[in-house]
């Protein structure tokens, strides 16, 4: 992929890449809900929701702008997805969400604070045509410095 971010000659970035799910309406069983591709495009790492699931799976409770009121979310740490590459060097992540829609965010987010990629929301699981398979959630009523538009427009949903 040559859309890689680089700083200077080091490549900074990991992926989650499209799967072909276009025009499902729902994951079944076993099917890859998240790609990740490593800084070198030779790991690739297809998870399905049976994976997703055996993480820890953790909570946050937010508000943001596309929700009314304070919100639970639950879903594995987006550290702890990310630490299944098993590669030290990134310092970017490039997130695509089904319609190819995607944002940069920096790896110093998902280490600072809780962001997760979640899976419910109040305790129901997201449809394909909400947000399944995953919406990247940041724990903005924790952190005043989180409320902040650059912020909202990293929660990008329908992760794949």
């Amino acid at each position: 992929m040559n859309n890689l971010l680089t700083i200077g000659r080091k490549v900074t970035a990991a992926v989650f890449v499209l799967v072909s799910f276009f025009g499902t309406t729902s994951f079944a069983a076993g099917d890859v809900m998240l790609t990740l591709i490593g800084i070198s495009e030779e790991t690739v790492i297809e998870l399905t929701e049976e994976d997703l699931l055996a993480l820890d799976q953790f909570t946050v409770q937010t508000e943001n702008e596309f929700v009314d009121g304070l919100v639970e979310f639950v879903g594995p740490l987006a550290r702890d997805v990310i630490a299944l590459l098993g590669e030290q060097e990134i310092v970017t992540l490039r997130l695509i969400a089904f319609n190819d829609y995607a944002v940069e965010v920096p790896v110093s987010d998902i280490m600072d604070y809780d962001v997760i990629f979640a899976l419910s929301q109040n305790g129901e699981r997201f449809s394909i045509r909400d947000k399944e398979p995953a919406w990247v959630i940041y724990p903005m009523s924790d952190h005043e410095e989180l409320q902040d538009r650059i912020y909202n427009d990293r929660l990008i949903w329908q992760l794949v």
